[in-house]
Parts: structure tokens; sequence; C-alpha cells
């Protein structure tokens, strides 16, 4: 019974938080996270990504295939150098928040870009939270972000990573310098 008991808190708890364990939010676990590069050292990489595709957290058989989805679309080096990268696993607006928030808690610094990419539904809630908090993200650093209404493999391009550096460099520039970076830098 003890086995069986232990499966089940270590397959709930996660996702739930777990309040008398210390844990505040399900975030704070690795596994509620399709993509989750916190290790990386943030003095070498210049910004964050925060990414939300179209797949919503219905059970925990479906998360393998949308793993496999974020790594494909911003995983696999494609942010190299440039951006860490955090997909967290969502199934409501709320959800949503609580991720942000833990992104905001623990690995932001209002110095740092970071740019918001959603897909499909995940995307129209990452979309609504923008535009609900377009100031307070807009002071931590916010540069870019990209949306489209249905997944579409793909929907991350080379075209999109230019744009992001672009984005990137010029928030860098501006605060290192606290002044615009002049146009035509960025092509010298």
């Amino acid at each position: 019974m003890k086995i069986h008991l232990s499966i089940v808190l270590s397959l709930v708890l996660p996702f739930a938080g777990c309040q008398w364990c210390g844990s505040s939010s399900p975030y704070d676990y690795v596994e509620n996270w399709l993509i989750r590069e916190d290790p990386v050292r943030t003095f070498v990489i210049p910004a964050d990504v925060f990414y939300v595709q179209n797949d919503l957290f219905l059970n925990v058989a479906h998360v393998q295939i949308m793993h496999d989805y974020a790594i494909t679309e911003v995983g696999n080096g494609r942010f190299r150098g440039l951006a860490r990268v955090f997909s967290p696993l969502i199934a409501t607006p709320e959800d949503l928040e609580k991720a942000i928030k833990w992104y905001f808690d623990y690995h932001h610094d209002q110095h740092r870009p970071f740019v918001f990419i959603g897909e499909g539904e995940g995307g129209a809630f990452l979309k609504a939270y923008e535009m609900e908090h377009e100031e307070e993200l807009l002071k931590e650093g916010l540069v870019a972000s990209f949306y489209t209404d249905a997944a579409r493999k793909g929907f991350v391009t080379s075209e999109m990573v230019r744009q992001i550096k672009e984005a990137v460099a010029r928030a860098r520039f501006r605060s290192i310098w606290g002044r615009e970076m002049p146009e035509g830098m960025l092509n010298e």
C-alpha cells in the first residue's frame, strides 16, 4: 500500500504543489516544464525565451508528445548563445500566471531581455496575459512577442530568431549605455 501511495503522490504532488513540504509553486518542479534551461550561465546567455505551445496539459501520457514538439520548435540549440528557454506545462490561464511568476521570482532580473512566443490556445493565454500586464512586462524587459492562432510546425523560423537577436541587442545596448542604438549599427 505504501509503495502505491508514494507513486500516486509522486505523480500528483508536483503539478498540485506541495504546501506541507515547503513548495510554493508547482513550477518549482522541473517535471512541470517542457523545457527549463535555468542552469545555463546568465552572464553568457543575454536573454530568455518564454514559450507556450498550442497543446495544453491534459494527462501525463501526452507530456512526451508536448516535450518533443517544444524541442522541435524552440529547443535543439535554436537559441544557443542567445537565450535560455522556459516552456511550462499549463492547463489554464492560472497555470500560466503561476509559471510566469515563478520565472520572475527565480530566473529573471530587470535588465535581462526576454521574449514571449506562443502558439494556438496556449499562445492565446500568453497574449491575453501580455495585454493585461503590458506596462509591467515592458519594465521587466519584454523586448518582443510572437503569436500564431494555430499550431504550425516551423512557426519559429530563422527570421524570427534574427529579429529576436536584434531586439535583444538593442535592449542590451540601451541597458548598458542608457540610450538608443544608432540605426544601422546591427548591420555593421
